[in-house]
């Protein structure tokens, strides 16, 4: 198997955003209390209009209450890998770009990856290495995305050629040019969804027969690597772990939408700030991950602002983001790679509870280097604490931001 391991199975998940943000829309997770009133478009008379985080939308999908995997949850659309998405007869659909484009692009994506985290590095079974593990799960993400929420990143391979060249053609380093959002690359005919929808939902390797009979490139190059997480051993459900890639594309209008009502039920379009309100107002309606990549997102004015970054020259890789719990007095805590009191060598397999006999307040007092989050035991709910630096064109959720929300959400 291409993406099953012994403990867990790797899976792609894809951030989508776009410029164009949803007005008068109240954000409801449906996690409210029975018989609580939903509070105002104003959010209890506190304005989250304007600033970093609410000019621009991303996609959430909200799982179905049967998942075994964060039932009930709003999430980012994706899931795991299948070993179509290694194909090497996706070189036949590639290649469609010409034999130098399809080197120059897989080349493109997997840039600097010696330094990625071990779910792309690490050795696959001869039939899966035909493709770079970064172009397959890019494919993944794409795959995903039409299956759950109907949007398919694909453009005909006659119109990708000179773009994908052009692209390849400048190298990062020596790249200065302001980005811009692209205005047309999601296939749109809404035949061609419904008909391959259905089909790739019912069975994943249909993806790769629709874009070889339609002659459709999925648009690998616009999926920028975002983050990599591990599901931490407490966090298991059903014995369900997943070492998930996460990426973001920037598009400049908003596609339509609709859930498969399967996996997903609930599709829904709206700024980051305000999905984290609707989180601290009602308690939950997110899986902790996504509250970890809305705050990161808080960071940014516009999509625009969002690409600039993620196309930094010399942009570092990802790192494996493998959460270890821990427990004070009054919060429990979950460490993250770079605080100083996350283990030197994480057992990834059994890795137990850390306890430390002292308050939250104490413990960040004595350990300052802090990439930790904190679940609250009285408000039920997760709150970033970052003081460290973050990688070279990466940023670390909104401390301040985040926290000004929750409080706003209590109003």
């Amino acid at each position: 198997m291409a993406a099953v391991l012994k403990h867990w199975r790797e899976s792609a998940t894809l951030i989508l955003v776009t410029s164009k943000v949803s007005q008068g829309v109240q954000v409801n997770l449906g996690r409210a209390a029975v018989g609580q009133k939903p509070p105002p478009s104003s959010d209890s008379g506190v304005s989250l209009s304007g600033g970093p985080g609410t000019n621009f939308d991303v996609l959430m999908m909200k799982r179905s209450g049967k998942s075994k995997f964060m039932p009930d949850l709003h999430v980012f659309p994706g899931g795991v890998a299948d070993n179509s998405d290694f194909s090497s007869r996706w070189l036949t659909v590639f290649k469609k770009l010409g034999s130098e484009t399809q080197k120059a692009l897989f080349s493109h994506v997997s840039q600097r990856c010696e330094e990625a985290s071990s779910m792309i590095t690490r050795h696959r079974d001869p039939e899966f290495r035909a493709l770079p593990a970064d172009v397959a799960f890019r494919i993944c993400a794409i795959r995903e995305t039409f299956e759950e929420a109907g949007v398919l990143l694909a453009r005909p391979a006659s119109a990708s050629h000179d773009l994908v060249k052009q692209l390849c053609a400048t190298k990062d380093e020596e790249s200065s040019a302001p980005l811009t959002l692209d205005t047309g690359f999601i296939h749109e005919d809404p035949q061609v969804i419904k008909t391959w929808r259905d089909r790739v939902n019912r069975e994943p390797s249909q993806f790769l027969e629709m874009c070889l009979q339609l002659d459709l490139v999925p648009e690998i190059w616009c999926l920028h690597e975002w983050a990599n997480w591990l599901t931490p051993v407490h966090g298991k459900q059903n014995n369900r772990r997943f070492d998930t890639v996460f990426y973001v594309c920037c598009v400049d209008h908003k596609p339509q939408v609709e859930q498969d009502f399967g996996e997903t039920v609930k599709a829904m379009w709206a700024p980051p700030r305000q999905l984290l309100s609707a989180y601290f107002r009602e308690k939950g309606g997110l899986g902790f991950p996504q509250i970890y990549e809305l705050a990161r997102l808080l960071n940014f004015s516009s999509a625009e602002d969002l690409l600039q970054l993620l196309s930094s020259p010399g942009r570092d890789r990802t790192e494996r983001w493998f959460p270890v719990l821990a427990h004070c007095t009054d919060f429990y805590v979950s460490l993250m790679p770079g605080d100083e009191l996350y283990p030197k060598e994480p057992d990834f397999i059994n890795q137990k509870i850390i306890e430390f006999p002292m308050s939250l307040e104490e413990l960040n007092r004595t350990y300052p280097a802090q990439h930790r989050n904190c679940y609250s035991l009285q408000d039920l709910i997760f709150l970033p604490n970052y003081a460290i630096q973050p990688r070279h064109g990466h940023v670390g959720p909104d401390q301040n931001g985040t926290y000004t929300i929750f409080l706003q959400s209590k109003l």
